[in-house]
């Protein structure tokens, strides 16, 4: 034990300096009284009028407080000779695999996109207990599954991954940053990536700055020698092609590697230090002896009590030097959108901070109750993101009529309405099988692309985009799921990723503005 001994926050055992330096100076102060008189009174006389005792007897409390705070620090430094279970890690493999049309030209055997499916189901295979996500890319980055523990479901999807899923051609790696930052346990515990590609015909630059800031480890699968130049680019380990040729297994092994680091990385120490806050505070209870001198102390807890919080000190100093729209400014300049939100007291720039932290009904029902027409392209705008799009498209039509020159709206209308079409040919295809129910006019939304339930017009469509733990936790909604979204499995990705993919187009070509500047 005493061999694993550490302290799990080290930083803490700085405040011992303020109490040694503390009992030093009480040291030199009993010191000087024990020599006080020496010299003018006589020796037998010195001892007489001592008062040493009675002095002991004051530095009691102080001597109490010393030792109590010795103890707290202690607590607080985190006394440590264990660490967490570390095996339940939550930071996800993050498993790109390249769909671009190279991956299956001009092969005779096995294709790269076939080795690349056998490497990557070897990783499934063994990847024990850690949350996998698979992503495709090409000339864009598609999260094909959310990251889970189903390798099962994940092997499954593996199977449909061709380029001709893929809405546009290319090796476009720095669209990855998309699909991973989208990932909420990737935000919340990091990630690891791992690329299986036959190389890239652009930059890497953004998606190497990303990992950088993530902190983020990774490795490159090779699978022609023109790819592995991007290991180094991307600062990612690197599988060779002759290594892969040499050992089919590589990939495998390498990311249990990275699994073992990933884990050690999340087992944190132990922190055994509240066992030191049971003597601390019977020791506190020496304090309500009868003689002992309080007024210092009662001075200290009155002033812990009466300072604010960490949180509330940082609104009141922001309440002392800011105006709300200028704390607004100040929360949504740090990408905090949601606290912004709740700053601002322009509806304007509440609604574009809704909209910035995807909160899109929010934002539309601000933007209902304004009077512009830049307002109404942001609401129409807030009902494209939240994927409804029947009501966008009512607005963009409205909007036309308004400025029939609005080259912005126009393409957004056009947009909208191919993916209406769309929603609408694949929920024909499923009409055979699971013939929609009746439904009222009240009923007709189309928000969120992929939910449970859908309809634009008359037609619904069961795309059923479910909650991940729904799915993998019913055997019986996985095999609904399945029959629902399409004969052709294949056919719904394709589709699923042409609308993310439109609808990423239109955020890039129109991105909204609010109308109001908000002074610093």
């Amino acid at each position: 034990m005493l061999v694993n001994f550490q302290f799990a926050a080290p930083y803490w055992l700085w405040l011992f300096i303020p109490v040694l330096a503390l009992m030093y100076g009480l040291w030199r102060q009993r010191v000087n009284q024990q020599l006080a008189g020496q010299g003018i009174i006589a020796a037998h006389l010195a001892a007489v009028f001592s008062v040493q005792n009675r002095q002991r007897a004051n530095n009691s409390p102080i001597l109490l407080t010393l030792l109590t705070a010795s103890l707290i620090i202690l607590a607080l430094a985190g006394p440590s000779w264990s660490t967490s279970d570390g095996d339940k890690i939550k930071a996800p493999l993050v498993v790109a695999l390249d769909l671009s049309s190279s991956m299956v030209e001009g092969q005779q055997d096995l294709t790269r996109l076939e080795r690349a499916k056998l490497m990557i189901t070897q990783v499934l295979a063994q990847a024990g207990a850690r949350p996998i996500s698979l992503v495709a890319f090409a000339g864009s980055s598609h999260q094909v599954l959310p990251p889970s523990k189903q390798y099962q479901l994940l092997t499954l999807y593996l199977g449909y991954m061709q380029p001709e899923v893929m809405p546009i051609d290319g090796n476009n790696l720095n669209s990855l940053v998309t699909a991973i930052s989208s990932m909420s346990a990737a935000k919340e515990y990091g990630f690891d990536l791992l690329v299986v590609t036959d190389g890239a015909n652009s930059d890497s630059n953004e998606l190497t700055a990303y990992l950088k800031q993530q902190n983020a480890d990774g490795i490159v699968a090779a699978l022609t020698p023109s790819a592995e130049g991007l290991a180094s680019g991307l600062n990612l380990a690197l599988i060779s092609t002759k290594q892969l040729t040499r050992n089919p297994q590589e990939v495998a092994e390498q990311v249990t590697k990275l699994t073992a680091n990933a884990i050690a990385k999340s087992s944190m120490l132990v922190n055994h230090g509240y066992w030191l806050l049971y003597p601390a505070a019977l020791l506190l209870l020496l304090f309500f002896r009868r003689g002992f001198s309080l007024y210092w102390t009662a001075a200290i807890v009155l002033s812990i009590s009466l300072s604010p919080t960490p949180v509330n000190a940082q609104t009141h100093w922001l309440d002392w030097f800011m105006t709300a729209d200028q704390q607004g400014q100040f929360y949504f300049n740090r990408d905090d959108f949601k606290e912004a939100a709740i700053r601002f007291n322009d509806p304007e720039w509440k609604a574009f901070a809704h909209y910035k932290a995807k909160e899109y009904a929010k934002a539309a029902k601000i933007y209902r109750k304004l009077d512009s027409t830049q307002s109404l392209f942001n609401l129409a705008m807030s009902y494209t993101r939240g994927r409804n799009y029947s009501k966008a498209q009512q607005v963009y039509e409205l909007l036309l009529e308004i400025e029939p020159d609005n080259q912005a709206a126009e393409t957004n209308l056009r947009i909208v309405i191919n993916l209406i079409r769309d929603i609408k040919q694949l929920g024909e295809s499923q009409q055979e099988e699971n013939p929609p129910e009746s439904i009222s006019p009240d009923e007709m939304t189309d928000s969120n692309l992929g939910a449970d339930k859908q309809t634009v017009g008359k037609i619904e469509v069961t795309l059923q985009k479910l909650s991940v733990a729904e799915l993998l936790r019913s055997d019986s909604k996985k095999q609904q799921w399945l029959r629902d979204i399409s004969k052709d499995p294949q056919q719904f990705l394709a589709a699923k990723f042409q609308a993310e993919y439109n609808q990423s187009i239109s955020v890039e070509k129109d991105s909204i503005v609010p109308e109001v500047n908000v002074d610093d």
